[in-house]
């Protein structure tokens, strides 16, 4: 059962150490510049155009996922399976044309939607801009960088772009009248990013593009449909779930607790992300799953260790990130905890194990019938009354254990019939 192309590297782990401490780095920029500009933006923008900024980074959250389509995933794939480089050409082509379409399409959409919202309405210009920042973040070729196992020009481009707009933020913006500021100086970060990922991939791996057809443009969009759908429906999932709850607790303590916990989950699940985003060009490279199983295996003490740790230090965690009026939602976070080992296994044996095999399809149905699952027991718990954060808390518990089981089945049913095939 191996995936894609066996390569000379698929008995030596060194590049997925090397990419993960990368992705590692990536994260910790992700995380750490935002945190330098959110409190000035807060307090500069004022509540009315703080408010607008964040709606529509929110909105551009759904416009994002919809216009990569998933090509970090599947572009992924038939980077590491290309076999020289007129291949490689016309498959970062290929998708490269495909987000360009996509582009087009979902600003259509974002026009017609964005008109029946008041805020997007009254705030056409900013909407715009940030759409275009969107676009110019969407067509930078990472997938290539993913399949070819080489992390580090992302890294650094995203610190040099990045920093960038963050130093210029506090040049620019000094009240909410220098509001359009923030999107200019988003697509300003973009384009470097476009720029040097293509200088990279010409330095690097010696890039020519070249242009596809329309057959082969379509068929790049439905082999990454799949990918797009698992994505769509997980972004969808946590947006109605925030909905939902929005709308049956009317108190605001009680959403608190609830965003505070989600925020604390996050950032924990974050450390996982490197771990999987450099599992998966592993194994699509070399197929090597006897060094997934044994991950697997190695991560089970810290994992649980972890998760035990998250749970007795609760009250420290709340303190930190909220403050002593949020100590009681401190029960939150433990209804929770469970949530951190089975997104772990949920993840790493998702995209790494199943989408390295091929099994898309099985892997998207393991999303999309959890997620539902998950929105009938949040309306379940809306309509009958007796909704509470407590609730809804071991609900997203009980979401992810089933997912992570549908998915540890998906991968029983596939090495069985491996086993099967020999």
């Amino acid at each position: 059962m191996k995936s894609g192309k066996p390569k000379s590297m698929s008995n030596n782990h060194t590049a997925f150490y090397k990419n993960a401490l990368w992705q590692y780095g990536l994260q910790a920029v992700k995380y750490l510049l935002p945190l330098i500009t959110l409190p000035y933006l807060t307090r500069v923008l004022e509540p009315e155009g703080y408010a607008v900024y964040a709606y529509v980074v929110s909105f551009m959250t759904f416009a994002q996922t919809f216009v990569d389509f998933g090509f970090n995933l599947s572009g992924t794939k038939e980077v590491a399976a290309a076999c020289d480089d007129e291949e490689l050409g016309a498959v970062v082509g290929s998708i490269t044309q495909a987000r360009i379409l996509l582009c087009a399409v979902a600003g259509a959409g974002c026009a017609v939607i964005g008109f029946f919202i008041p805020i997007m309405r009254e705030n056409a210009l900013y909407a715009s801009l940030a759409y275009l920042a969107v676009c110019g973040r969407a067509l930078a070729p990472d997938f290539l960088f993913q399949g070819k196992e080489r992390m580090a020009p992302i890294t650094l481009r995203y610190l040099v772009s990045k920093g960038a707009s963050t130093a210029l933020t506090f040049v620019f913006v000094h009240s909410a009248a220098d509001l359009l500021w923030v999107p200019v100086l988003d697509i300003l970060a973009s384009a470097i990013a476009l720029v040097w990922s293509f200088a990279a991939a010409r330095k690097l791996f010696g890039l020519r593009i070249s242009w596809a057809g329309g057959r082969r443009v379509a068929r790049e969009l439905a082999t990454s449909g799949y990918y797009c759908l698992s994505n769509m429906a997980s972004t969808a999932f946590s947006g109605l779930t925030t909905l939902i709850i929005g709308v049956s607790i009317p108190d605001p303590a009680q959403i608190s607790y609830w965003s505070l916990a989600m925020t604390a989950v996050g950032a924990v699940q974050a450390l996982y992300a490197p771990i999987t985003n450099s599992l998966y060009p592993h194994m699509v490279v070399g197929g090597d799953f006897g060094f997934a199983k044994r991950l697997l295996k190695l991560s089970v003490p810290f994992i649980l260790g972890g998760t035990a740790l998250f749970f007795v230090i609760a009250d420290p965690i709340v303190l930190i990130l909220g403050g002593p009026e949020y100590l009681p939602g401190a029960y939150v976070l433990r209804i929770v905890s469970p949530v951190l080992v089975f997104s772990f296994y949920g993840m790493l044996i998702g995209w790494p194990v199943l989408g390295a095999m091929g099994r898309v399809k099985e892997l998207t149905r393991t999303t999309v019938v959890s997620s539902l699952a998950s929105v009938a027991a949040l309306c379940a718990a809306a309509a009958s009354g007796h909704a509470s954060v407590a609730l809804f808390a071991l609900i997203r518990s009980g979401t992810e254990f089933l997912m992570c089981a549908l998915r540890a089945y998906e991968c029983w049913r596939a090495f069985n019939a491996g086993r099967e095939g020999l």
